[in-house]
């Protein structure tokens, strides 16, 4: 199923026929989550990757993936201001996919700037991480948000959005998915072992992996970026979500078997595997 959902690469594609990501993401805290989540947009097929992060971590990233480019925004101790968002808005209309949150931080002129942004920015959407719970405490987020946006929450961020609790939420993870994918107008993927992924139609998938390699830092940043990648190239919403979690999770499970361990997996390690997870679907 999933590799007749990839994107067909035709001889005579240029990097304009596989979109452009255009995702917001780090802070001073959190530097690597744009790191990851943009090499994840690029190793899953997008053409070009565009990373909007706080001014000071252009330095320490751009070396790390010379295939980017770069949105330098205005910050406060760097994390996002409320002032970037004019700079941001600029660089919109190149883009064709749009992802927010991985690694943000929690400071309110980060809120004020994800409030402005979501409103204007007329893109299909991927919200993670700290993306989700800002939007937790904006009125009416999900009528902001351009429709079918897909949510990556795993247990706390979800219960942020909801108001349930953890253990609730965890008891019954299709139920609490699909209630609120119809509620909220947009595509849930409630993170965890077996992954649900939830449409606002009743379409629902189960990713059948549970495996603590995926249970690292920095695992989700990656499971963002692949599926804004293939938002990017024209995938639908709920086709990106699931396509992106199936990969994301037989990425974790491959570097776990390479390694030997699940205990020793990094974000970057189920990145690398990605490829030949990739390779495998297209033989």
């Amino acid at each position: 199923l999933v590799a007749g959902l990839l994107p067909e690469r035709r001889l005579d594609s240029h990097k304009g026929t596989f979109g452009t990501a255009l995702i917001a993401a780090g802070s001073l805290n959190y530097t690597g989550a744009a790191l990851l989540a943009g090499t994840a947009a690029y190793r899953i097929g997008a053409g070009l990757v565009t990373l909007a992060v706080p001014e000071p971590l252009h330095a320490v990233l751009a070396g790390q993936l010379p295939e980017a480019t770069w949105v330098l925004l205005p910050h406060e101790a760097g994390f996002v201001s409320g002032k970037a968002t004019d700079t941001f808005l600029n660089h919109v209309h190149r883009a064709t996919a749009f992802l927010f949150g991985p690694g943000m931080g929690n400071h309110i002129p980060t809120r004020t700037f994800i409030e402005t942004v979501i409103s204007k920015v007329k893109l299909p959407t991927v919200v993670d991480a700290d993306g989700l719970r800002h939007l937790a405490q904006i009125e009416d987020w999900h009528e902001k948000l351009f429709p079918l946006a897909v949510l990556t929450p795993h247990a706390g961020e979800m219960s942020a959005l909801t108001g349930l609790s953890k253990e609730e939420i965890q008891e019954n993870r299709s139920e609490v998915a699909c209630k609120y994918a119809k509620e909220w107008g947009h595509v849930v993927v409630l993170k965890g072992a077996f992954t649900v992924i939830a449409s606002p139609t009743g379409q629902m998938t189960i990713i059948p992996v549970a495996s603590p390699a995926l249970a690292r830092a920095g695992t989700g940043d990656v499971l963002a970026g692949l599926i804004v990648g293939l938002r990017a190239q024209g995938l639908d919403a709920y086709d990106a979500a699931v396509a992106g979690a199936y990969i994301h999770a037989e990425a974790g499970l491959l570097a776990a078997e390479d390694l030997g361990t699940t205990a020793s997996v990094l974000a970057s390690d189920i990145l690398d595997s990605v490829v030949d997870i990739m390779s495998e679907l297209e033989d």
